[in-house]
């Protein structure tokens, strides 16, 4: 894939991104995504029902420490069967919806891209190959549905900071994306554009930026560890002899290489949230630039890198590391993780049991406090049973223990991410009569502790103040 070869510095800054995204950062990741199915569908439209949806907290009796129980053991039991070598399939596979979008029109300053009929068709084969290809590499852990559909509205393309490639960013299609999340659920949305072919030369050959300004194969990821995945990429004309599909179970498009790596990026957070050695999606470059990982020459054994994509998608790619041969890559209680909120528990309020007030976080003072007011809070899974919780109105601020301190009576406030997971990352354990503490995970057990018109403090268990909180699901009353 020569375009990500190109940009392999650039991706790899934004996996670091992306995975300080999952613990709370101020940043955001990037890569790329899609899917399609089903063995007698090579002429059929792409367009498909979507699954079973995932219930949210806001759907059913929600308990926050049972959110954390149960995302806890799907963790361990994911590393067990990494640690040990196992392969035993899912009594079912995962559901994995997918929102696909192929916009067939888009614009940069006098720059006019377009899809030709061929190419809506083509991009319709690449979906299907996508989805029935990594179903069988997967071993039908994971059953992908896409729905599929086409925007022709006229949309711009964004400029990637501090170079000249060009992308399809997930704030400038965010509307379309909301009109099918407004009653279905997905657990991704993949968008394609078309820049590649003769028409697209000819309208834009004399045009300012033509031949600098180029589409990056894939630019922009929202990841697993957050509401939803978003991945972008190019399209690109199909190689001689690869279109029509063969058969669509079969990796044979180039796009469809394209789209398994960018996806592929999707997965980079597992290695921090389960703490194991989980291989970048560009590791197929080899030992130089990724100790432990051979390397992989495209088309030398398989269709471009589809060799490693399989190894990894199989999680049977070999890394020596740590001296033997260790097998990488996605184990089938894996898959469970993927899917949309796994380790998103949604948003909340949180009230003191006691009735004093809600705990706040305001962007004009970084401290936490009891306000008659409620702040709504995103709570999010961070490895080993912890919680990230923020405010929603401030995403890029966690709640954090002052200096990492876990003395008695230290402050506790709203901060930027600090790479101080201890930290930045909290217990909600039962507290009885359907409250919860917010414990921190040091040695301690200290709780967070308010009193009305304070600021909140790290106190023992039995301290004066409030240290009970009902966690409550938010809803948005429009």
């Amino acid at each position: 894939m020569k375009s990500v070869r190109k940009i392999g510095i650039i991706a790899r800054l934004l996996c670091v991104a992306l995975l300080l995204a999952a613990c709370g950062s101020e940043s955001d990741g990037s890569g790329k995504k899609d899917s399609k199915k089903d063995n007698n569908k090579e002429n059929a439209s792409v367009t498909e029902t979507i699954g079973t949806p995932t219930i949210t907290p806001e759907e059913k009796s929600f308990s926050i420490t049972s959110y954390a129980a149960e995302t806890d053991k799907l963790v361990k039991e994911a590393v067990a069967q990494v640690k040990n070598g196992d392969y035993t399939p899912l009594d079912e596979p995962v559901k994995y919806n997918v929102l696909w979008l192929g916009f067939t029109h888009v614009t940069f300053g006098e720059l006019d891209f377009q899809m030709t009929d061929f190419d809506r068709e083509y991009l319709q084969a690449v979906a299907l190959n996508f989805e029935q290809s990594v179903e069988e590499i997967a071993n039908h852990n994971v059953d992908i549905a896409v729905e599929f559909h086409f925007v022709d509205d006229v949309t711009p393309l964004t400029q990637a900071s501090g170079a000249d490639w060009l992308y399809l960013a997930q704030e400038t299609v965010q509307s379309y994306i909301d009109s099918f999340l407004a009653d279905r659920e997905f657990d991704t949305v993949l968008t394609t554009v078309q820049t590649d072919g003769d028409e697209n030369r000819e309208r834009n050959e004399d045009k300012d930026g033509y031949g600098v300004h180029d589409v990056m194969l894939g630019l922009e990821t929202a990841n697993m560890s957050m509401p939803i995945g978003y991945s972008t990429f190019n399209l690109t004309k199909p190689r001689e002899g690869t279109y029509p599909l063969a058969d669509p179970k079969v990796p044979s498009l180039y796009a469809t290489a394209v789209a398994v790596h960018e996806w592929m990026h999707q997965l980079e957070p597992l290695a921090t949230l389960l703490g194991i050695e989980y291989p970048d999606t560009h590791a197929y470059q080899g030992p130089e630039a990724f100790p432990g990982y051979q390397q992989y020459i495209a088309d030398a054994n398989d269709y471009d890198y589809f060799e490693f994509y399989k190894h990894v998608l199989q999680g049977k790619l070999p890394y020596t590391g740590a001296g033997d041969v260790q097998y990488v890559g996605m184990y089938p209680a894996m898959w469970r993780l993927i899917k949309r909120n796994v380790f998103n528990a949604g948003e909340f309020t949180i009230k003191a049991a006691d009735g004093q007030g809600y705990l706040t976080g305001q962007a004009s003072d970084p401290t936490l406090t009891l306000s008659d007011t409620p702040c709504v809070w995103t709570i999010r899974y961070n490895g080993d049973g912890r919680l990230v919780l923020s405010p929603k109105e401030l995403p890029d601020k966690l709640i954090d223990l002052g200096n990492a301190w876990d003395t008695e009576n230290n402050t506790i406030s709203l901060w930027v991410y600090t790479g101080y997971v201890d930290a930045q990352s909290w217990r909600m354990p039962d507290a009885g009569d359907g409250c919860v503490y917010i414990q921190t995970p040091y040695q301690s057990g200290r709780v967070l502790t308010a009193h009305k018109g304070q600021q909140a403090l790290l106190c023992t268990i039995g301290a004066d103040g409030v240290q009970k909180w009902i966690v409550e699901p938010y809803k948005d009353p429009s």
